[in-house]
């Protein structure tokens, strides 16, 4: 059981073709954000680098994010550039914002940990990092587990200060929990930055992230949006085929949340870290 700590790098996916299929990794939508990079290109040398070296990727992939939420959190991690010496990346799927992340590395100089639930998910975005930005693979880590036991296994015990990226479940109380976990090392966390905050769908789903970052944070909540957001035409505002998901007219795709800007209004100090991990969702 590796659950609750880190992993290491499977090397026998270095030379694959298709390490999707290796680890069983389906592309439903197949999706690729380079299709939509020209609008942002020139913008960010950053930004151009890693657009470049992306569209030289040869393996089978998709991304659930828009090109201007990546191109945006380059910008994002600009702006907080010299405040921060660690991004932990929760929730990778197939490496999408990881290889965004990834290229900002060096530029930036910060150590950058994956951390996601399925371990399959990890390797495949530690791979992509690994083949557009091999220079900074030896600051990447990979956890496996959720927020919570990264918080109390790890950064509860290392000196960092944190970006947090999330995109990971967008069940309404996984997201609550998620985000009071960072409660306990508040003084380690300078910004969260999290996707879906636009994302609704089937009832039983639950997928009220922007929402769930109010109930932590309070009504009060200070961010900076980035990404798209749709308009009320635009097919990605109406429900699809599979589990009713679509984006809020209007609403952006993500928030940018300074720290210094907010505070924990949940849970109550009283409740300590173990207990919020048991607490079933």
């Amino acid at each position: 059981m590796t659950f609750g700590t880190f992993i290491d790098p499977d090397d026998r996916l270095k030379e694959l073709a298709d390490p999707n299929q290796k680890m069983g990794i389906p592309i439903l939508g197949g999706y690729r954000a380079e299709r939509d990079w020209d609008a942002y290109m020139g913008r960010s040398r950053i930004f151009d680098r890693i657009a470049h070296r992306l569209n030289q990727l040869d393996i089978p992939y998709e991304d659930q994010c828009s090109a201007k939420y990546y191109f945006d959190i380059v910008n994002a991690l600009r702006d907080f550039n010299g405040e921060f010496n660690r991004v932990v990346e929760v929730g990778v799927f197939m490496g999408g914002a990881s290889a965004i992340l990834g290229g900002c590395v060096q530029a930036f100089d910060f150590d950058l940990d994956l951390v996601d639930i399925d371990d399959r998910c990890l390797h495949f975005a530690y791979e992509r990092i690994r083949r557009t930005h091999p220079e900074a693979i030896g600051r990447v880590r990979m956890f496996h587990g959720d927020l919570p036991a990264y918080v109390s296994n790890i950064l509860s015990h290392e000196p960092a200060q944190c970006i947090i990226h999330h995109d990971g479940d967008h069940q309404f109380s996984q997201v609550v929990k998620d985000m009071a976990s960072l409660s306990y090392v508040a003084e380690k966390v300078h910004a969260i930055i999290v996707q879906d905050t636009h994302l609704r769908g089937h009832a039983k789903y639950m997928n009220f992230v922007d929402m769930a970052l109010y109930a932590v944070f309070g009504l009060d909540l200070n961010y900076a949006p980035i990404g798209e957001a749709y308009g009320e035409h635009d097919f990605r505002t109406s429900p699809d085929q599979y589990h009713g998901n679509y984006f809020v007219a209007g609403s952006p795709e993500g928030f940018v949340l300074p720290m210094a800007m907010n505070e924990f209004r949940y849970p109550h100090p009283s409740m300590s870290l173990e207990t919020l991990q048991q607490q079933a969702v």
